[in-house]
């Protein structure tokens, strides 16, 4: 088991990115990782990179974090023989602008996940670039 998570502040989100090589046994402690750091930061939603992790399996079972909303940014090319379960406040996004949108959506609002409109060539930035060589 060896795996690293950095913790970084993304528009008023936590962002987790998740690095290395996970276990069955390893997945409940990442969850319970990200949830503490969570915590400590009095985040409200989450917003999880798992891209750079291998043997995802376990962990994706075990994202699921209560009273969280949760974004899990993964590729879309993972195996397809874990179904991904969402609901309750987790979504899984293949790209970090719209993870990024649906965790600034307001749930309440009757306008659904429209917000002001953003300024043309404006990005969304990202909570870490890894670059691969």
């Amino acid at each position: 088991m060896s795996y690293r998570i950095q913790y970084a502040r993304l528009d008023g989100a936590l962002s987790a990115v998740v690095t290395g090589k996970s276990t069955l046994a390893a997945a409940g402690c990442i969850a319970r990782d990200i949830a503490a750091q969570a915590a400590r930061d009095s985040a409200a939603s989450v917003l999880i990179d798992l891209r750079w992790l291998e043997d995802k399996l376990g962990v994706r079972a075990l994202l699921r974090l209560p009273g969280l909303r949760v974004a899990v940014l993964d590729l879309g090319q993972n195996d397809p023989r874990y179904a991904l379960s969402e609901g309750d406040g987790l979504k899984y996004f293949h790209s970090l602008g719209a993870a990024m949108s649906w965790l600034r959506a307001d749930e309440e609002s009757p306008r659904g996940d429209r917000k002001a409109p953003t300024p043309g060539g404006t990005r969304v930035r990202a909570p870490l670039e890894i670059y691969g060589g």
